[in-house]
């Protein structure tokens, strides 16, 4: 999917944002294309671009944990993928921290390492990401929100612009969907 925003008289840059699944209604009408339409200015793009570790909709991470996924999902959604990075001048990696157990989990920790080397191959070794993690935009605003006190800024934007940065693909995790620690007092 592209979401093209007008620039005239600009060279038009695609970014494609990888994020975990499609949502249930359609992405256009989501908080998440809303924070990926901030980020753009931010990449140097005018396009957006999305794509899914998996192309399987789910309401939420729990519904999508118990999903039967199958050889042909994967290879369909491995094309999207391919199709987008191609067609990418910069990429954001955005499907998210939390982590997915059971077999779907492990198939989209294969998805991510997937995705890494494509991305390598591509040449495109460095990649974008919220403070280092690919952190999904339906989190961006709680994360850099004024009350986190995380990150200074008059807006959203200001604030994006202090965490979403440019990383070497190879540094992220080999585990994308780590453990979240609790800690107790």
């Amino acid at each position: 999917m592209t979401a093209p925003v007008a620039v005239a008289g600009v060279d038009q840059r695609t970014l494609c944002a990888i994020l975990l699944n499609p949502p249930l209604r359609p992405a256009v009408e989501t908080i998440s294309h809303r924070n990926l339409l901030a980020a753009l200015p931010l990449t140097g793009c005018t396009k957006l671009r999305l794509a899914n570790l998996i192309d399987l909709q789910s309401k939420d991470q729990t519904q999508l944990a118990s999903l039967v996924v199958t050889e042909p999902d994967l290879e369909r959604s491995r094309q999207q993928l391919s199709v987008a990075i191609e067609g990418a001048d910069e990429i954001l990696f955005a499907w998210g921290a939390g982590r997915i157990t059971g077999v779907v989990g492990k198939l989209l920790k294969e998805q991510a390492a997937w995705v890494r080397a494509h991305v390598d191959n591509r040449g495109l070794s460095k990649v974008w990401m919220v403070a280092g993690t690919p952190r999904h935009p339906s989190r961006w605003r709680q994360f850099v929100g004024p009350e986190k006190g995380r990150v200074e800024g008059r807006s959203f934007e200001e604030r994006l612009a202090k965490v979403l940065t440019i990383h070497k693909s190879s540094t992220l995790p080999e585990q994308p969907f780590p453990r979240r620690s609790l800690v107790t007092e």
